[in-house]
């Protein structure tokens, strides 16, 4: 089960499948439709948050595993890699992290981002959770872009199965490099979503997957948890 669990972290940092971030892939004479698409679908991937369940006693976390938009973009499922990790400092917060890079045809894109997750709820449970993250998508050709996430969920439990139920919103700043008129050289946008995550034991791991919905634009994402300490 370890082999299975670091194979699967080392081929997400390395291999983004279909994944595309280039502004020239497909052939138009105005090309700011395609490229917002790009941005957007970039931005809303890295809005992904760790599932980090707050009653357990473990202090730290780490989290791969894969995104990919519902709808075709260009005629294909784009597919991104995750890894994410957790620490929690106390018992209702924790700190996250991304940083990892990979490959994505003639991209080698590089993930760094922060955030923090706050959790309350009634007396005896802290089932509410409260996620601030900033990511920075860097080293491509044509553009760079910083996304800044807030995330409102519940955990709930049924047979077994726990839950992180919730929204929240996705701004995104883009700095593009491309030369062509079409495209605005500064790409500003909001994703508003509803989530569900899915997740459960399974021997030493957690076994999850998630959707955030959007009415242009949503995404599933699968993924494999393991608590360290």
């Amino acid at each position: 089960m370890k082999f299975i669990f670091i194979s699967l972290v080392l081929t997400s940092t390395i291999n983004a499948q279909s994944a595309d971030f280039r502004f020239d892939s497909v052939v138009c004479q105005k090309c700011d439709g395609h490229a917002k698409s790009v941005v957007n679908a970039s931005s809303f991937w890295l809005s992904e948050s760790p599932a980090i369940d707050p009653i357990s006693s473990n202090r730290i976390l780490i989290q791969s595993g894969f995104s990919s938009p519902i709808k075709k973009i260009q005629g294909d499922y784009w597919t991104y890699p995750n890894l994410d990790f957790g620490i929690k400092v106390t018992n209702n917060l924790a700190i996250t992290g991304k940083l990892f890079g990979f490959s994505a045809e003639k991209e080698s894109p590089q993930v760094l981002g922060a955030g923090i997750q706050y959790y309350y709820g009634g007396k005896d449970t802290l089932n509410w959770v409260t996620s601030i993250q900033r990511v920075d998508l860097k080293g491509l050709s044509h553009f760079r872009l910083t996304s800044l996430t807030f995330d409102i969920r519940k955990w709930l439990v049924w047979n077994s199965i726990q839950f992180r139920v919730g929204g929240g919103a996705n701004f995104y700043k883009e700095r593009s490099y491309y030369n062509d008129m079409s495209i605005p050289s500064k790409l500003e946008g909001q994703v508003n979503y509803l989530g569900i995550d899915a997740l459960k034991n399974y021997s030493v791991f957690k076994i999850g997957f998630g959707t955030r919905l959007h009415s242009n634009n949503s995404m599933a994402s699968f993924f494999i948890q393991k608590e360290i300490f």
